[in-house]
């Protein structure tokens, strides 16, 4: 069964093209997207996904590139193996509703950002993007002690509701913003200053990002 994606909008991508100074960037459901890499391609890049095929084409298409780190395991709130659902490319306790009959099932390794910070090191990260249908709120659950270093968070939501409980775990360190499609655009109110903040908000309120479906 081939795999396929969506690729990401480019409302998204112009968004991102506002950000300054981003040394070190995290992709959280990276699939097969370069697109941060030819934007940003001096900075480290840390690319998570789980799905053996997107993995091997993404391999392929950063073969050479030292700075960045491509890794075959997904992000949640524990380490250890889940099952995941290769047709709906998300973890069997994800947020969205899980098919059993949808084909590809496999087992995959999953570690805790907070244990991948632990392990290699990691004093900064400047952009992370999570897009792990439904599964995002269990990556930021395994992030929360870390969140003091993290300047620009991106995810993607399932819903009012689950959107709420996300917002709800980000809101004392975070400023929020709906952007493009079931997504949220956070800035770091402790690491980016008061004058880059007003000027994101006033390009996501003039590019009217929170109307796009």
């Amino acid at each position: 069964m081939e795999m396929t994606h969506t690729p990401i909008p480019k409302e998204e991508i112009e968004l991102f093209r506002q950000l300054k100074d981003l040394k070190v960037i995290f992709d959280v459901g990276a699939r097969t997207d370069v697109d941060y890499l030819e934007i940003w391609p001096e900075s480290q890049h840390y690319l998570f996904e789980p799905n053996p095929e997107f993995f091997k084409e993404l391999q392929e298409k950063i073969e050479g590139k030292t700075n960045v780190h491509a890794l075959n395991y997904g992000l949640g709130d524990r380490n250890g193996e889940m099952g995941y659902q290769n047709g709906l490319q998300s973890f069997v306790d994800s947020w969205i509703t899980n098919n059993p009959k949808v084909e590809g099932n496999v087992v995959v390794t999953t570690k805790t950002l907070d244990t991948y910070i632990h392990e290699n090191g990691i004093e900064q990260i400047d952009f992370l993007k999570i897009d792990t249908e439904g599964y995002e709120i269990k990556v930021l659950l395994g992030t929360t002690g870390w969140f003091h270093i993290i300047k620009f968070i991106q995810y993607e939501h399932w819903g009012k509701y689950n959107n709420l409980m996300i917002k709800g775990l980000l809101s004392e360190d975070f400023d929020t913003y709906d952007v493009g499609y079931r997504n949220v655009f956070c800035m770091n109110k402790n690491l980016v200053s008061e004058e880059e903040r007003n000027g994101l908000s006033t390009y996501i309120t003039e590019h009217k990002l929170a109307e796009l479906v």
